[in-house]
Parts: structure tokens; C-alpha cells; sequence
């Protein structure tokens, strides 16, 4: 967590420079294009070390990574880290490096440690990922009609955001749910779906809603042979996928009716029971947990949205994307 206490730090200059006494209005401080993905996510320019780069945008992600192939043509000087973090494929190796500059818009940040790989970019003009150790320090707003990811400082009236309609919106409450291993630190939210209640995470960083296998088992009964079920389009040859079509999505006052939502078995538990002996994953006092939400909250259903996320408020604040 070393990692983020220092940005906060940072970048608490910038936030600095244009607080004032609360007041309800808006105080915006960098509006960002939005690049659509072919995938489905979007990515955000970015300035290191005074060269502009893409990152893909990911709410679910904790620390902001660039990658290793980027690192090498910037002649950064990586190292090895202690980070514990996994992902869908198990556990995720990351090192780090010190960055002179990084800019947001015109929020910049100096000498701060920049995680380092972590994920593939090869074939995609994706250079890194944008994570919560960045994103928190600001309030969000995604705006995909008009294709702009905004910044705003946390300091305002409260629930007196959304500023782009004069219709009804939505405040969906979260929590963050972390654990002892600092991989686990997501927006979660609590859903319905065909009247089974769960807990799902906010991820722009996933191109599709899913169901993690062993939530569909307990929760629906379903497996790949139940009626409904068809492959998915994500299915590998190493991690089988599927999908059904459910009767309706219940989150907050918002209803996604027949939604396409993918199963997907993945290797968080395995990697993490691999890396962790018996007496420090099931010790009740000391023991490391690992907590996953059964539901991914992803990009098909967030890009229907106007999104606000206030980050001190702990509430999201939606519309329809193309409302007025």
C-alpha cells in the first residue's frame, strides 16, 4: 500500500490547487477523450515523463501499471516488488519503476513509483493501465455519448453531481470489500438478478458482465450443460466460457432487462491456495482471505450508462448515457 500513500501524497498538489470551501458546485479538473477498444473498454491519454500514452481505464484495478515493452523505450529502470496480486488467469507478477513525471490532464505527479507490467499489450495501442490508486483521489465521470472520461475534485455539496440532466438519475451505494491480500480492493455493489441477491464489482476493465462458475453452481444450479447455456465467445482452449441470457438485472433503481451474461470459470482460489500454505489461508485471526464477488460488473452493461462515481460519498450516480 506503500504505493498509494505516496501518489495520494503527490498528487494532493494538484487536488490542493483547486479546493476551496466546500460548495455545490463542480470544480472539474481535466476532461480526458475517451479511445474505444475493440474489446470493448476505452483507454485515456496520459503524459510520462512528457510523452503522451494510452491507458486503459480500470475501476477494479489497484495499482496503475505500464508495460514492460513501454518501460523499455522510456529507458526506465524497473525493479522488483513485493506486490501480492491476482487476476483472472492467477497471480500477476509486477515490478516498478520511478516516474519523473506523470500527468492526468494537467494534474501532474513527480517521482512516484509506476507498477511495472503485469499484463500483455502486444497487438493493442494500449501502453498501461489506469487503476484506483490514481482514480480515487478524484471524483469520476464517464461520459460515453460524448466519448470524455471527466475529473473532478471530491470537494462538494453532497449528491450534488449530476449536472447533465434534469430527469431522474439513480445513487447506487458501494462499499469497498478488501481483505488481507492487497489484491482485493473493488467497488462492490449489491445486485439482483432473476431475484437471486448478489454482490458484484464496477470494472470497466472487463468487456462483459460475468459470472464466476462457481456462483452460477450455487445460486442458479447452472453448468455448461443446462439448458439456456450456449459457449461463449470468450471460451479458450486453457479456460472454457460460457453464456445464458437471464430475465432481468436489478441494481439500485436501474433494471437491465434480458441480459447476456458470460460464466466463466477463473483461477483466483487455485493461485492463491498455491501461494499460501493451509494454517495462513484458514486461520480465522491471522489467516489471508480471498473474498471474489459471483458477479463482474462489465463494459457492455457501464457503457449504456452516464456515470458519476464519488469516491468520499461512496455512491455511484447514473442515467441513461444518451440522457439530457
Amino acid at each position: 500500500m506503500r504505493i498509494q500513500s505516496i501518489l495520494a501524497a503527490l498528487f494532493a498538489v494538484a487536488l490542493t490547487s483547486v479546493a476551496r470551501a466546500e460548495t455545490c458546485s463542480l470544480a472539474q479538473m481535466a476532461s480526458l477523450d475517451m479511445t474505444m477498444l475493440p474489446d470493448g473498454k476505452f483507454a485515456v491519454p496520459v503524459s510520462i515523463n512528457g510523452t503522451e500514452h494510452k491507458f486503459m481505464v480500470d475501476t477494479a484495478g489497484i495499482f496503475s501499471r505500464l508495460a514492460e515493452s513501454s518501460a523499455q523505450k522510456l529507458s526506465l529502470k524497473t525493479a522488483p516488488t513485493g506486490i501480492e496480486l491476482y487476476g483472472v488467469g492467477g497471480k500477476i507478477h509486477m515490478a516498478s519503476a520511478d516516474i519523473e513525471s506523470f500527468k492526468l490532464g494537467n494534474n501532474e505527479a513527480k517521482h512516484f513509483h509506476l507498477g511495472i507490467g503485469g499484463f500483455d499489450s502486444r497487438g493493442s495501442d494500449v501502453d498501461g493501465i489506469l487503476s484506483q490508486d490514481l482514480l480515487t483521489l478524484f471524483d469520476i465521470e464517464f461520459d460515453f455519448a460524448a466519448k470524455k472520461m471527466n475529473l473532478f475534485s471530491p470537494e462538494h455539496c453532497l449528491g450534488k453531481v449530476v449536472y447533465w440532466t434534469r430527469s431522474g438519475y439513480a445513487e447506487l451505494p458501494f462499499h469497498f470489500t478488501s481483505g488481507a491480500v492487497n489484491a482485493i480492493q473493488h467497488i462492490d455493489m449489491d445486485i439482483s438478478l432473476d431475484d437471486q441477491n448478489l454482490t458484484t464489482d464496477f470494472d470497466t476493465g472487463s468487456p462483459s458482465t460475468w459470472l464466476r462458475y462457481k456462483a452460477a453452481e450455487r445460486s442458479f444450479g447452472l453448468d455448461q450443460n443446462s439448458p439456456g447455456v450456449t459457449n461463449s465467445p470468450l471460451s479458450t482452449k486453457d479456460q472454457p466460457a460460457f453464456r445464458k441470457q437471464f430475465g432481468l438485472l436489478k441494481i439500485g433503481g436501474v433494471e437491465v432487462r434480458n441480459p447476456v451474461i458470460d460464466i466463466i470459470p477463473d483461477h483466483f482460489d487455485e493461485a492463491f491456495k498455491h501461494e499460501h500454505s493451509e494454517k495462513s489461508r484458514d486461520d480465522p485471526i491471522y489467516g489471508s482471505v480471498m473474498n471474489m464477488e459471483p458477479l463482474t460488473f462489465g463494459m457492455d452493461v457501464i457503457s449504456r450508462l452516464h456515470t458519476y462515481i464519488s469516491f468520499k460519498e461512496h455512491k455511484i450516480y447514473v442515467t441513461a448515457a444518451d440522457a439530457h
